[in-house]
């Protein structure tokens, strides 16, 4: 059984009413919806404002399931006193506790209104709409939120785009500039136009878990990008502390819980207010350089070298994946997932397929982090004109042979 939570466009999270009533009648609701929802279903529970005056909103509480579902005979009639449309069901699965048919007058005394919608063996729908009171606190921090955090600029990274716009809508009550994309790479783009219009984002709240590039990739995107100059917060429903580490040495600076709420969003915004005591800061400046498992790509014909450098890699902390040529290493990249590997060093004159070629065609491959992934050349050529033949097929740096490990080092810090 998979039950999800929704919040959406909640911009207040103390509201006036009758919580018992409420609260039976959710239970009611949800007690249903497992009862008659078999193995492997899907539940879910939304909460959404629908509307806000000065001194109330209306809020509608949703619980959909996958479950056995009605006919629109036995819709007609589920208010009025329950009963079992299939004697069989109440044996199977048991009795319905409250009863719909009292959630139905609880909801109508507290001045709302409970509506159904079920199709037989698809499932049901079912909608409470109630109006509760809004707090004078929540006027009176509103006015306070909007002078402190009028100036930031924040960027919503998350593939639910119900998260985005709950995030933005709470942002923007708060006098937040925020805008949102929907995956990584996005972000990517999206950072560098701001960086281009002399406009750079303060903030990037990136989600954990994304299809294409995750908050961790995401973040060292970002930091190759802006270094220190912009706070990172990865946004999670799952625990984190065991990737923590990881996180902070990608260059994460916080952490905060979804589903996300107002309360929540103001402590960040107060702890990260004084963006010069930023938590982030180059690894490099921590001491002797030291790295966690991450992945390069080493491309590199010569067997001496490769053996040599991947030695010097390994002591690093670093893991190591070869390839003897540039078509290699092109089918390699190609052929493993987005974010498999973290850097490519490549060596620029080689057999079959050069360096500079493999680096343009990475960078032209239809895959999310071919755009990202930092390619380092390695050659014994160190002009300023081979410097810039490697920059035009998409290298990020240039590294001349014979290799120095403490520049080979400085440079995979800085990009990775």
């Amino acid at each position: 059984m998979k039950f999800n939570t929704v919040i959406e466009g909640m911009t207040e999270e103390l509201y006036i009413g009758d919580s018992l009533r409420l609260r039976q009648i959710l239970l009611n609701i949800l007690s249903n919806a497992l009862k008659f929802t078999p193995e492997g279903g899907r539940i879910q529970f939304t909460i959404r404002q629908m509307s806000r005056g000065d001194k109330d909103a209306w809020l509608r509480f949703t619980v959909s399931d996958t479950g056995i579902g009605m006919s629109k005979v036995f819709q007609k009639h589920l208010f009025e006193s329950f009963e079992q449309e299939n004697p069989n069901i109440s044996i199977k699965y048991g009795g319905t506790g409250l009863g719909l048919a009292i959630c139905k007058n609880l909801v109508t005394l507290m001045g709302g209104s409970i509506n159904v919608h079920s199709i037989e063996g698809v499932g049901s729908e079912f909608c409470v709409d109630v109006k509760l009171g809004l707090t004078e606190e929540s006027y009176r921090r509103k006015n306070l939120d909007l002078l402190k955090f009028r100036d930031l600029k924040t960027l919503i990274v998350d593939d639910d785009i119900v998260t985005c716009e709950h995030a933005s809508l709470i942002m923007s009550d708060l006098g937040v500039q925020a805008e949102y994309v929907t995956s990584g790479a996005l972000a990517v783009l999206e950072i560098e136009k701001g960086i281009r219009e002399m406009n750079p984002y303060d903030i990037v709240l990136v989600d954990l878990k994304m299809l294409d590039m995750d908050g961790i990739q995401t973040t060292k995107a970002i930091r190759r990008l802006v270094g220190a100059e912009t706070l990172v917060v990865v946004m999670t429903a799952y625990e984190w502390k065991e990737l923590e580490a990881d996180a902070r040495h990608a260059g994460v600076d916080f952490f905060i819980t979804k589903p996300l709420f107002r309360s929540e969003l103001v402590d960040l915004f107060e702890k990260i207010n004084d963006f010069s005591e930023a938590v982030y800061e180059p690894e490099a400046a921590k001491g002797e350089v030291q790295f966690a498992g991450e992945r390069i790509l080493l491309v590199e014909d010569n067997e001496l070298n490769l053996e040599v450098a991947a030695s010097l890699l390994e002591m690093k902390g670093l893991t190591i994946e070869s390839a003897c040529n540039g078509l290699q290493a092109l089918e390699k990249f190609c052929s493993t997932p987005v974010g498999y590997y973290d850097a490519v060093l490549m060596d620029i004159r080689m057999p079959v397929m050069d360096g500079l070629e493999a680096a343009r065609n990475i960078r032209l491959f239809d895959k999310s982090d071919a755009q990202t992934i930092p390619i380092i050349a390695m050659t014994a050529n160190a002009f300023d004109e081979d410097v810039e033949k490697s920059h035009a097929a998409g290298m990020n740096a240039h590294l001349a042979k014979p290799i120095d490990p403490e520049k080979l080092f400085a440079v995979l810090q800085e990009f990775i």
